[in-house]
């Protein structure tokens, strides 16, 4: 049914009213860009004619968001839909698409243990929590003391990020002298009350991130005193797909050139390609930045 889904006649549907982040659409591609529009119209409970007739994307198997984007469509084009069906719409609008657009405005890692912690709140009745927390509990790499350690050192409140810098004090303790860190995902507590109660910490090995790990006890006590933070984590980001992108490009570097030098040489310069020609929607964008590059090579 998702294959020609786009075909169905909008009918009448119940409105699923969310809360989405505010952002920039043009920001966003064709796809994300229909997620977010699709979930404003059930919400609203109006689909506009445009949106209707748009092409909500292909339907693979390993593009989560696309097949997102069909069960919704699916939703507003069936006269009497199915529980099953009611419950995925729900699914998608109350859980997936909030975490989706709230990790695009805040990608950082110092929001990764947050984004879980909201997931995870999110998540509707029991019996469907029950199956859903398996998942995040398999990918909950963001719960791990050293990630949650990390946000709480980029938080806010001061005495969080005190509390944070106590820990990474303690645990420097206990881990004195070991050589291996060895990750484990933690066992997360669903019933949280915030990002940094995801885990029990009486029962879970905590160690140190690498990144305080160039700071000592002296300068950690100094920050503890004045209240400040410690660094910032910015840069950093937190969602796989930028990680799948680096994969790929090392991958694509490693194949093109030899030696850890040309390697780098490589991946910048590709990097930088990419930022001066994000996009090929249409010829004329390419042609638009040819004439600018010839310019600026004029100028130089």
């Amino acid at each position: 049914m998702l294959e020609n889904c786009q075909n169905c006649q909008i009918q009448v549907f119940e409105r699923i009213p969310i809360e989405l982040p505010d952002l920039n659409t043009n920001t966003l591609s064709t796809d994300q860009k229909y997620l977010y529009e699709i979930c404003s119209a059930i919400s609203t409970g109006t689909v506009p004619q445009n949106l209707a007739s748009k092409d909500p994307g292909k339907l693979a198997h390993s593009r989560w968001l696309t097949c997102a984007n069909r069960i919704l469509r699916l939703y507003v084009g069936t006269t009497k839909p199915s529980q099953s069906l009611k419950d995925l719409a729900t699914f998608i609008m109350k859980v997936y698409a909030p975490t989706w657009f709230d990790i695009k405005t805040k990608p950082f890692c110092k929001y990764g243990p947050i984004h879980i912690f909201n997931m995870i709140e999110r998540c509707l009745l029991d019996d469907q929590k029950s199956v859903v927390i398996r998942t995040i509990q398999r990918n909950s790499f963001f719960a791990h003391p050293e990630n949650i350690l990390l946000a709480m050192l980029q938080d806010d409140e001061s005495h969080i990020r005190e509390l944070g810098l106590r820990r990474v004090l303690k645990a420097r303790k206990e881990f004195k002298g070991k050589k291996v860190r060895e990750f484990q995902l933690p066992n997360l507590k669903i019933d949280a009350s915030n990002y940094y109660d995801l885990i029990d910490w009486s029962n879970e090995k905590i160690t140190e991130p690498p990144m305080t790990m160039k700071y000592s006890d002296a300068e950690i006590s100094s920050v503890i005193s004045s209240g400040d933070k410690l660094f910032e984590i910015e840069k950093y980001l937190c969602h796989t797909q930028a990680v799948e992108r680096c994969v790929k490009l090392v991958i694509e570097a490693s194949s093109s050139v030899c030696g850890p030098e040309a390697r780098d040489g490589f991946i910048r310069t590709r990097i930088k390609a990419r930022q001066g020609i994000p996009v090929f929607d249409t010829k004329s964008q390419f042609f638009e930045q040819k004439e600018e590059s010839v310019a600026s090579a004029s100028e130089c």
